[in-house]
């Protein structure tokens, strides 16, 4: 039975905890397991970033069953790689996919973040794309070397949404160079690193 389809006060199995990650209800922490198991307190912390102040949630002892109305999505940002959280080492284009879901009860604003990994000299580029988004970031150019610098363009990803963003780095320099993304909650504030 699909996730949405459940009670509020059904007990939640495996299955039903993958639909509602696939249906984009919660963020997957682990691998879910396909079974018609029921879930308890513990499993779906485990599995899924959840509210675990949720009082219903958190009156329940760790090995209790929970039902649909227990769980609640954590708030904050969370990501999840498909290729890695960014590129770290080699010479030429290296790429990285991360799932981000903004669930911090604003928009936040992402930006290319370039380290040389203490290299002062070499040819370096990187860009972070996302698909869908009118001031998504074609291209950022960062040629400071020995030091972590953050683009000047950054896009929005607002409350409640999830985006794919790919992130590319290009460069000459060798081992410990690096491209991510960063997010804050304010235009031009203090930057978090994913």
């Amino acid at each position: 039975m699909p996730y949405v389809d459940l009670a509020n006060n059904q007990a939640v199995t495996f299955t039903n905890l993958w639909d509602s990650v696939n249906a984009g209800y919660f963020i997957q922490k682990a691998t879910i397991p396909t079974s018609n198991e029921c879930i308890t307190k513990a499993d779906a912390n485990d599995y899924v970033y959840i509210n675990t102040s949720y009082a219903s949630y958190a009156a329940k002892a760790s090995n209790q069953l929970v039902v649909k109305q227990d769980l609640q999505e954590a708030v904050g940002v969370y990501y999840m790689t498909t290729s890695g959280l960014y590129p770290v080492t080699g010479v030429g284009t290296n790429t990285a996919t991360i799932k981000l879901r903004n669930n911090s009860g604003g928009t936040i604003y992402v930006y290319g973040m370039y380290n040389s990994g203490g290299a002062n000299s070499g040819t370096a580029y990187g860009y972070l794309q996302t698909a869908g988004q009118s001031d998504a970031i074609t291209t950022v150019t960062i040629f400071t070397f020995g030091q972590t610098t953050y683009s000047l363009i950054y896009f929005t990803i607002l409350n409640n949404t999830t985006t794919t963003i790919t992130v590319v780095k290009q460069d000459t320099i060798g081992s410990g160079s690096t491209m991510r993304a960063a997010y804050s909650t304010t235009i031009g504030g203090t930057k978090i690193t994913l």
